[in-house]
């Protein structure tokens, strides 16, 4: 079975890359950053195992983060989706970076966390096992060719109308066109998010938040989608 995709144009330009009624996606602009931050912020707090809240200097931390991603990183999109009947307003983002050959960073994914990152509140275990899990996995991945959705959030007031839906598209349609495997690692909502799309799960670890302060569980899951063949790349290698 195989799911609409949206048409992929060049990733700066000022058209929207796809629509769905009145949501359309579009690539963040510097103007934008804070409003994405603030609604990473409020749908995944500090952190999406467990959702700490933010820590003196979160916000900003993240503001300049995403500005050195669209000031010096290429392979990365930070993409949103707007709403033509708010005027505009961000209702979904997401960052999806792309590693045609492979992660140039594994030595560094190699690393522990700094003893900084784990005092900036009193959350540092929490922070450290997150830490140990995104870079192991990431590593691992990232000795292959591919694509991650580093992170997908919508508006809690505009769920269930497609926006992530839309993001996720993206993604696929890249995938597609680049004939290289999506992966990502997703809660169990953002497992609901793209169960239907043809993601497998290869790895599932669970977090057991009393251990960190916290309550509840949290179900990680490393999802993989491989595109399908390009049947037209495949005829000319035949042909």
């Amino acid at each position: 079975m195989r799911f609409l995709t949206c048409a992929v144009l060049l990733p700066f330009v000022n058209n929207p890359v796809c629509n769905i009624s009145s949501l359309s996606v579009h690539s963040v602009k510097y103007a934008d950053i804070p409003s994405c931050v603030a609604l990473r912020t409020e749908t995944l707090g500090s952190l999406v195992i467990g959702r700490p809240p933010p820590y003196p200097g979160y916000q900003e931390d993240q503001i300049s983060s995403i500005r050195d991603d669209l000031a010096n990183k290429k392979n990365v999109y930070h993409l949103k989706v707007i709403d033509k009947a708010t005027d505009d307003e961000i209702v979904a983002y997401a960052k999806w970076e792309i590693y045609e050959h492979g992660r140039p960073d594994l030595e560094g994914l190699k690393q522990p966390m700094d003893e900084v990152s784990k005092q900036v509140d009193q959350y540092g275990r929490l922070r450290e096992a997150a830490h140990q899990y995104f870079c192991s996995r990431n590593g691992e991945l990232g000795k292959h060719p591919h694509i991650l959705l580093e992170l997908l959030v919508t508006s809690s007031k505009h769920r269930r109308r497609g926006a992530g839906s839309l993001l996720v598209q993206w993604g696929l349609a890249k995938s597609e066109e680049l004939q290289l495997p999506v992966f990502l690692q997703a809660s169990a909502q953002g497992q609901q998010l793209v169960q239907n799309y043809g993601f497998e799960t290869i790895d599932r670890v669970k977090f057991t938040l009393a251990d960190y302060g916290l309550t509840g569980t949290e179900l990680m899951s490393v999802m993989i989608r491989y595109p399908p063949k390009n049947e037209a790349n495949e005829a000319l290698i035949c042909g």
